[in-house]
C-alpha cells in the first residue's frame, strides 16, 4: 500500500469535564455563516474492507481524499473565524486536547472556524472546526491537531455535541474519523486506524438528529 504520510495530531475522547447542558453558547459563533446539506465527503459511504491489501490504489485514493476534505473544510469561505481563550474552548473540546504552552498561559488564543449546518425549529446545529499547533520537540512531521465537532445549541446553551471528523495520533500511527451528512440529516461516520504498514477500517457509525436537537445513535 502506498504509504500515507502521518500527521501528528491529538483528539482522544468524546466527553468533557462539564455537563454539556451547562455550557454556554460559544462566543463568536456567527449565525449568518452557513454550509448546506448534504455536507461532507460522500465517499464515506464507500464500503471499505476491514483490512485492504497493500498497493490497493482505489482504497488508498479514497482514504486520502477523505483526509483532504478535512483540511479543505477548514478553509471553506462559508466559515466565520473567531478566537477565544482555552478556558472557554475546553468546555466543548475533548478533555485530552493538548494545547500549546502559549495557549495554556493565555499568550495566544485558539482560532476556531464555525458554520451553521442546520436551523431546526428550536435549536441550531453548528460545525466548529479547529486546526492548530502543539508543542512536540521529538515529532518528525508537522505538529498539528485537527477536529470538527457538531454543537447543538438551544436557548443559548450547548445541549449536545458530536465529533464528526478528526486526526489523532503520532508519527507511528493515528486514528481518524470522516463524515457525511446526507439530505435526510443522517450523519454517517467512519473510523480508521493507520500506521507505517497501511490502513485498517475500524467502524461505521450512524446518527440522527432528534426533534429536540440531540444526536441519537442508530
Amino acid at each position: 500500500m502506498k504509504k500515507i504520510v502521518p500527521i501528528l495530531v491529538f483528539l482522544a475522547t468524546l466527553s468533557c469535564g462539564k455537563s454539556i447542558s451547562q455550557v454556554n453558547t460559544v462566543k463568536g459563533i456567527s449565525e449568518s455563516s452557513k454550509v448546506s446539506l448534504p455536507y461532507g465527503d460522500k465517499d464515506v459511504l464507500h464500503e471499505f474492507p476491514a483490512d485492504w491489501t497493500k498497493d490497493n490504489y482505489k482504497q488508498d485514493s479514497l482514504y486520502n481524499k477523505l483526509s483532504l476534505f478535512l483540511f479543505q473544510d477548514k478553509d471553506n469561505p462559508a466559515r466565520s473565524t473567531f478566537k477565544i481563550d482555552y478556558t472557554e474552548a475546553k468546555t466543548f473540546i475533548a478533555k485530552d486536547f493538548i494545547p500549546s504552552e502559549d495557549v495554556k498561559n493565555k499568550k495566544s488564543k485558539i482560532e476556531l472556524k464555525s458554520a451553521q449546518v442546520l436551523d431546526g425549529k428550536n435549536f441550531k446545529i453548528v460545525s466548529v472546526l479547529y486546526d492548530g499547533k502543539i508543542d512536540c520537540k521529538t515529532c518528525e512531521y508537522p505538529k498539528s491537531q485537527t477536529q470538527n465537532v457538531l454543537l447543538s445549541i438551544k436557548d443559548g446553551k450547548v445541549i449536545d455535541k458530536l465529533p464528526i471528523s478528526y486526526l489523532n495520533g503520532s508519527d507511528l500511527g493515528q486514528s481518524s474519523r470522516y463524515f457525511y451528512i446526507d439530505s435526510d440529516k443522517t450523519i454517517h461516520l467512519k473510523d480508521f486506524k493507520s500506521d507505517e504498514e497501511g490502513v485498517t477500517f475500524a467502524q461505521y457509525l450512524k446518527y440522527k438528529i432528534t426533534p429536540d436537537g440531540k444526536f441519537a445513535k442508530l
